[in-house]
């Protein structure tokens, strides 16, 4: 299975960072908040459309290294039209499962990511615009 994991990864980061979506979208955001990595420069500004307690629209800017452009990406494409608790509960179990290993249900379309577990360094990588989104619900433009 790790196999299968390591597979998923590769493919998704390379999909996922060669044409990422939501990358420089303009979605007359309500919501934003930039996050930094000073580990490897990591630097995302994360936008959300939200509406009655519902995420309309995400996107990105900044600049990043492969495996955050992914996670970005996955986030923009996952997101929309969910509840804004599903942004923060997707959040909470992608962090519990890179440092258990151990997928929730729910959360297949972010399983790639769990291929960067073997590399604590680049964990953050992966989680940082999913942090920057769970803090852009709380700032307001």
């Amino acid at each position: 299975m790790v196999k299968d994991i390591s597979s998923l990864y590769l493919d998704a980061i390379k999909r996922h960072a060669a044409d990422p979506a939501g990358f420089r979208q303009k979605i007359d955001a309500t919501h934003q908040h930039e996050e930094y990595n000073p580990l490897c420069g990591d630097r995302i500004l994360l936008q959300l459309r939200i509406d009655a307690g519902r995420i309309e629209a995400a996107a990105f800017d900044g600049e990043a290294c492969a495996i955050c452009l992914a996670s970005s990406s996955l986030l923009c494409e996952h997101v929309p039209g969910r509840p804004v608790e599903d942004l923060l509960e997707q959040h909470r179990q992608l962090s519990e499962a890179l440092e258990s290993g151990e997928c929730t249900p729910g959360m297949d379309a972010l399983t790639p990511l769990l291929g960067v577990r073997p590399y604590p360094s680049r964990i953050q990588c992966a989680t940082l615009p999913w942090k920057a989104a769970a803090r852009a619900i709380v700032t307001k433009i």
